[in-house]
């Protein structure tokens, strides 16, 4: 069971936020994708990106090398923008951060590009799956500033890699296996700039599917919803 929910937050009155999710008999794909630009641009982008990736997907099988199709289909997506952004005035420099994973309840194959998120959660504990493309996790990583640092520095929302703003575009790729009652979850950073994962954690764990994803929208609301929050979970 997969349930996903997106809320346009406290501070824009845009959700420039898509995502996706579908089952088969053969597994699972999820999607959230965060759009930025000028305009309506950013939703155009996020919007494209999983159109592109369900295209793609209805021609191919996306079960059979994960990671070849994930990365074809981005590929796919990324030019698709790309073209329109350089087509359209209206449209120059957007793009859109997209997270997906394609697999089944033993293997999860999961490509990233920006700062939207997959965490796997088990009942012991939460684990980060994809690493941020942006310039205050750069920082992080480089020991130039700390983790709480990063949550308040005045460039935490600047991206370094996005589908739609160049020709090309390499995601990161991840392999997770994964128990029955391991959970999966993707998310724009709506949700991950104001809540903690220790709170996913917990409310994952305690709430049903849906319930989980209405708890963890509504508390990023509370704590101050800046941004669109989106939030997919398996």
């Amino acid at each position: 069971m997969i349930h996903g929910l997106t809320d346009v937050g406290q501070k824009r009155t845009l959700n420039e936020d898509s995502f996706y999710f579908e089952t088969g008999k053969k597994g699972f794909m999820m999607i959230v994708s965060d759009g930025m630009g000028g305009h309506n641009a950013g939703e155009i982008a996020s919007t494209m990106a999983v159109k592109a990736l369900i295209d793609y997907a209805k021609e191919n099988d996306m079960f059979r090398d994960p990671e070849s199709s994930l990365r074809k289909a981005i590929s796919f997506a990324n030019k698709k923008i790309y073209k329109a952004a350089c087509r359209k005035a209206s449209l120059s420099g957007m793009g859109t951060t997209l997270v997906v994973a394609v697999g089944n309840s033993k293997k999860v194959c999961i490509a990233n590009v920006g700062d939207s998120r997959a965490y796997h959660i088990s009942k012991e504990k939460i684990t980060q799956i994809t690493q941020d493309h942006s310039f205050v996790y750069e920082l992080v990583k480089n020991g130039l500033i700390t983790p709480e640092e990063a949550k308040t520095h005045p460039r935490r929302n600047e991206i370094i890699k996005a589908l739609g703003i160049g020709p090309e575009v390499y995601p990161d790729i991840f392999f997770l296996d994964t128990e029955k009652t391991d959970k999966l979850l993707l998310c724009s950073d709506g949700l991950t700039s104001h809540v903690s994962d220790e709170e996913i954690f917990t409310i994952v764990n305690r709430y049903s599917r849906k319930a989980a994803t209405e708890a963890l929208v509504k508390l990023a609301n509370e704590y101050g919803g800046s941004d669109n929050i989106t939030v997919v979970l398996r």
